[in-house]
């Protein structure tokens, strides 16, 4: 009898594990729009802990850019976006939600407004 218990314990346990749900949550977009070239935007935006910041070149030119935290005046990530690409940075700060972040984006290639971004995260306040 304890044989048999014993080897039904651990396809219960997987089976519970498996059907758990995952430890991401759905993302929302707390804030999107256009971004301008040769120009700097900041972006104010109240979320969760962590949040996604995605930039987008719709152009069909190369696009060159840098990702701010400007609360902390620290560098997310500088380069270049090739044409019909984007990139998406992972960003994550300590604090109860929700938590301030503010995004400053300095694009330095041409005049192009053909750029946009959105910030997503699991909560948006």
């Amino acid at each position: 009898m304890n044989k048999k218990l014993l080897a039904v314990v651990p396809v219960a346990l997987a089976g519970t594990l498996l059907m758990a749900p995952s430890a991401s949550a759905a993302s929302k977009v707390c804030e999107g729009g256009p971004l301008m070239g040769a120009s700097t935007k900041v972006v104010e935006v109240s979320a969760g802990q962590s949040i996604d910041i995605t930039v987008h070149n719709h152009d069909y030119r190369g696009m060159l850019v840098q990702i701010i935290d400007d609360t902390f005046d620290k560098g997310l990530w500088s380069g270049g976006i090739a044409p019909g690409k984007e990139h998406t940075v992972k960003h994550g700060v300590l604090g109860e939600p929700p938590v301030y972040h503010k995004i400053r984006f300095e694009v330095t290639s041409n005049l192009s407004n053909n750029y946009t971004y959105k910030i997503s995260s699991d909560r948006c306040y």
